[in-house]
């Protein structure tokens, strides 16, 4: 296959040196005589800390110098040189291109820095090159390529970068080309389809990208091609099927697609086959179970799918297969294995898909290691396990194996590894397990096992790692457990284990994690735990221990995490601070007792410091502050006083600050603003005083502010809308004043809200109807909040809790409430709402809506009246119109009757006749034409009169309270 030869202008700039060299060679050649003086400026070059070079002098010959070779017979004709791995440092000196009759140079596994110089290209001779393992940075020179009878090239390992120089392809003599972890980028060059002899190719742990040159197939005697750890593309190449002296392929950690392909079955002599953590898909091939040589074949970590379809029992050299982290299913195959040929040693099947169980596995005799977890593999452990006599690991996790742990387990005298976690293990340890002694880890946690802790555990005196974590183990801790001196783990939470912890635990000394929460372990902490010079971890949360800590913990210097909260514990905390490496130190709900001591601030790495729910008293140590890595602080519910401590804003990264419950006096810190990590800040039930900081609205993440029952005053500052990433907002229980800021709408994602028993006026902000997050409740009782109900809060579809009660609210019932469909506390008592309780509320009690004018069920009925009920105001107005119209009436009757006697008098006659017929005319001029004139006239004051008692007395009938309101007028004139 013809190879078009590249033009590019590094080929040029080479071919051209090339001529230089040729134009020039006296120059280029180096005499004998010069030689010395070469390698000389190499040597002032270079840094040399064992002194390999010292005997490098002009007064000794130079073929007797260290590193360097001559030719046999020719004095002074330099044919090798090699420095490698002599620590040397400093740089390659462009003067390197003097040594012409150089064939070999090895200055590998060195320091040496700075480029590779170009003016090695002038070496014509040269067939080795070894530069690897240095810290050579730059590009490869183009000027490689002009040694044409290079054979061995390694320069990788260094911090090269750049593409790969196509001029490489021209050292056609080419057999190892080592380019290997370096930083190098671009392209698999075609032009390195040009080395026929090249056997060894590797050109891994780099950035190349692309997909491998097709040209590549002109490399046919390749017995080695590794490309792994790039971000190589496309289909693997069949072609590959063609190189038939490969012996390893590796092209793990790529981004290759597709299927295998089926033509690497062809590769005859291949030992080890390579393709994990690709992109592959499809089905593994039949043909690579043709590959006889092959000892080693990895496809883990790509799509395969489909069955199990490679067979040890044809492979019978295979000593590793590892097809993890695929979609295979299935069952394992019966004839994986064929007992009396196979030499499968070690087998990995974890995370895929595969069912069934594990007996299969029995008849791989050779077994040395067994990793099937992460399947769905079911039935029990298999009594027949120990077949497998030299098994050393054994990992079966996270599928759903049940039943017990077979006592036969403890035949296996090889097993190193024991990993069953996460199974539906049931029954007890079986005390046969006191066998392994060659046992070093021990996971049984997550399952459902139950019984004690066999004592024969401590007969593994090779244990390192036991996790028991999550079964239902009871009983005590083997009380002999300081047999086991190897023990670095020793986790046992999350059972129901119980008595004291076992003096003799103290004689692990190698134990750096210790584990017991979540137990009943009782008694005190035994002084012995004061000699596990290594721990690092413990935790004892969860129990009942008591009694004060022992002094000898002080001793344990390199503690990292110490949490014993819920405890009994008691006393001082001084015996836990005698680490300065602390990290965590958790003692929340217990009866600790003194002051928080300063000493705590040396562990400038700690990053949890919880000690709520305690007994300590005094001031907050002001040495807080020097612990800049804080991001938790607990300090709630003790006995704290003094003001809040202004050194606690050095701890910028905190992210929980609780201080609530205590007696803390002062104001709330405006510093506080400054922490912009804290999502969480609570400094309720204390004694503080003051306004609330406008600068927490800089506290963007914050999650949770809880100010409530303490002194505080002043408004709500406005600046609190800006926490939109706010849930829980409490400020209860304070004298606070003011309107309530509608900026609150702004923090949207509030669950909960409580501004209760304060002095806040106003209205209820209508934009509260668009905090939609509102879940737990919105409580804004006990203010002296006005107006009506904002039919908005309907809005607020998610809330279960709505207190408005005690507060000077008017109106009637919003209708839109009974959108509420989630709330199932609602409390509007003592206000002055008014009107009819809708309907759909009343499911609640009678006391919601107490200290109201409202009727309605739950409450009495509402009494139907025609007009309606006026509004007080209006019914003051009418009986004072009534009372002014009464007036007038008397009056106008008062002055009509002084009339009629006026003129009864003027007419008077003295004759008896005349008395008579006066009588009578009087009688009927009274009764006709002086009751006519009186009602006929229709004089003003009579005919307004009668208006009036009319108009008054309609009004008395329709009210029903002012109906003899006119007669009584009448009776007292």
């Amino acid at each position: 296959m013809a190879i078009k030869q590249s033009s590019s202008p590094l080929r040029v700039l080479a071919d051209l040196s090339l001529l230089f060299c040729i134009l020039l060679a006296p120059v280029c050649s180096a005499a004998p005589t010069t030689a010395p003086a070469t390698l000389l400026q190499l040597k002032s070059s270079l840094t040399d800390p064992q002194g390999v070079l010292s005997g490098w002098s002009p007064d000794a010959d130079v073929c007797s110098w260290h590193g360097i070779t001559c030719r046999p017979g020719e004095v002074g004709i330099i044919t090798g040189l090699n420095l490698s791995g002599y620590g040397l440092s400093g740089v390659i000196p462009p003067a390197i291109g003097g040594l012409i009759s150089i064939e070999s140079i090895d200055l590998s596994s060195n320091s040496l820095t700075g480029p590779i110089p170009p003016e090695l290209g002038m070496l014509e001779n040269l067939r080795t090159l070894l530069l690897f393992s240095n810290s050579l940075a730059g590009t490869i020179p183009p000027e490689l390529g002009l040694l044409k009878n290079l054979e061995v090239l390694r320069i990788g390992d260094n911090r090269l970068h750049g593409e790969i120089p196509p001029q490489l392809g021209n050292c056609t003599e080419l057999e190892t080309l080592g380019l290997a972890y370096c930083q190098l980028s671009g392209t698999i060059p075609a032009e390195l389809g040009n080395l026929r002899r090249l056997q060894h190719l590797a050109l891994d742990n780099n950035t190349l990208a692309g997909g491998i040159p097709e040209q590549l197939a002109g490399c046919a005697s390749l017995r080695v091609l590794s490309v792994a750890d790039n971000m190589l593309q496309g289909n693997i190449p069949s072609f590959i099927g063609s190189f038939s002296y490969l012996q390893s392929l590796n092209l793990a950690n790529n981004q290759f697609s597709g299927g295998i392909p089926a033509e690497i079955g062809h590769l005859s002599s291949l030992t080890y086959l390579n393709l994990l953590d690709n992109g592959l898909t499809g089905a593994i091939p039949e043909e690579l179970n043709r590959l006889s040589q092959l000892q080693v074949l990895d496809l883990s970590m790509n799509n395969i799918s489909g069955k199990l379809s490679i067979s040890a029992a044809q492979l019978k050299n295979l000593k590793f297969l590892v097809l993890s982290g695929n979609l295979l299913d299935g069952a394992i195959p019966e004839d994986l294995c064929a007992s009396d040929s196979s030499s499968l040693e070690n087998l990995f099947l974890a995370g895929n898909n595969l069912g069934g169980g594990i007996e299969a596995l029995l008849n791989c005799g050779a077994l040395q290691a067994i990793d099937v977890s992460n399947n769905s593999l079911t039935g029990a452990i298999p009594p027949s396990i120990d077949r497998l006599s030299g098994l050393i690991n054994l990992a079966l996790h996270n599928n759903s194996f049940t039943g017990v742990l077979p006592p036969q387990i403890g035949n296996l005298s090889n097993l190193e590894i024991l990993s069953l976690f996460h199974n539906g293990l049931t029954g007890e340890i079986p005390p046969e397990i006191g066998r392994l002694q060659k046992l070093k880890l021990l996971f049984l946690y997550e399952n459902q096992m139950s019984g004690t802790i066999p004592d024969e555990l401590t007969n593994c005196t090779s244990l390192e790692e036991v996790d028991f974590f999550g079964n239902h183990f009871h009983g005590s801790i083997p009380e002999r457990i300081g047999n086991l001196k190897n023990l670095a783990v020793l986790q046992l939470r999350q059972n129901d284990l119980s008595g004291p912890i076992p003096a003799s635990l103290g004689e692990c000394r190698s134990l750096q994690a210790l584990a017991l929460a979540d137990n009943r372990l009782s008694g005190a902490l035994p002084e012995t735990l004061g000699q596990l010079d290594e721990l690092s971890v413990v935790t004892l949360y969860n129990n009942s221990l008591e009694g004060p800590v022992p002094e000898s913990l002080f001793q344990l210097k390199n503690l990292t995490v110490i949490n014993f909260s819920h405890n009994r514990f008691s006393g001082s905390l001084v015996p836990v601070l005698g680490s300065s490496s602390l990290a965590v130190l958790a003692l929340t709900n217990n009866s600790f007792s003194g002051v928080i001591p300063a000493a705590v601030a040396r562990s400038r790495n700690m990053v949890r410091l919880q000690l709520g729910g305690n007994r300590l008293a005094g001031a907050i140590p002001a040495e807080l502050g020097n612990l800049t890595r804080l991001s938790m602080l607990d300090l709630s519910f003790n006995n704290l006083s003094g003001n809040i401590p202004a050194e606690l804003s050095n701890c910028a990264l905190l992210t929980h600050l609780k201080l609530d419950g205590n007696s803390l006096t002062g104001s709330v810190p405006s510093w506080l603003g400054g922490l912009r990590s804290l999502g969480e800040l609570d400094l309720s039930s204390n004694a503080l005083t003051g306004g609330i900081p406008a600068d927490l609205g800089n506290c963007l993440g914050l999650l949770k502010l809880s100010l409530g029952d303490n002194h505080l005053s002043g408004s709500i500052p406005p600046e609190i809308g800006r926490l939109t990433s706010l849930n829980v907002l409490n400020l209860n229980k304070n004298s606070l004043t003011g309107a309530i800021p509608p900026a609150l709408r702004q923090c949207n994602k509030l669950y909960e809200l409580r501004l209760s028993e304060n002095a806040l006026e106003g209205p209820i902000p209508p934009e509260f109807g668009q905090l939609s997050e509102l879940q737990v409740i919105l409580d804004l009782s006990r203010n002296r909040l006005s107006g009506e109900i904002p039919a908005s809060l309907g809005d607020l579809v998610k809330l279960e809790r709505l207190n408005l009660s005690s507060n000077h609210l008017d109106g009637e019932i919003p209708p839109s409430l009974l959108q509420l469909t989630s709330l199932h506390l609602l409390n509007l008592s003592d206000n002055l709402l008014s009107g009819a309780v809708p309907a759909g509320l009343s499911g609640f009690p009678a006391a919601s809506f107490a200290g109201n004018e409202l009727c309605g069920a739950p409450l009495s009925r509402c009494v139907p009246s025609s007009p309606r009920r006026l509004p007080g105001t209006e019914v003051a107005a009418i009986v004072a119109g009534i009372a002014v119209v009464s007036a007038a009436v008397c009056v106008a009757l008062l002055y009509t009757m002084l009339r009629v006697w006026s003129n009864w008098r003027a007419v008077s006659v003295s004759s008896s006749d005349g008395e008579e017929s006066a009588h009578g005319g009087g009688r009927d001029k009274w009764g006709a034409a002086g009751d006519g004139k009186y009602w006929k006239v229709g004089s003003p004051v009579s005919s307004s009169a009668e208006e009036k008692h009319s108009s008054g007395s309609e009004t008395s009938v329709l009210r029903g309270d002012k109906s003899t309101e006119a007669a009584g007028c009448a009776a007292k004139s």
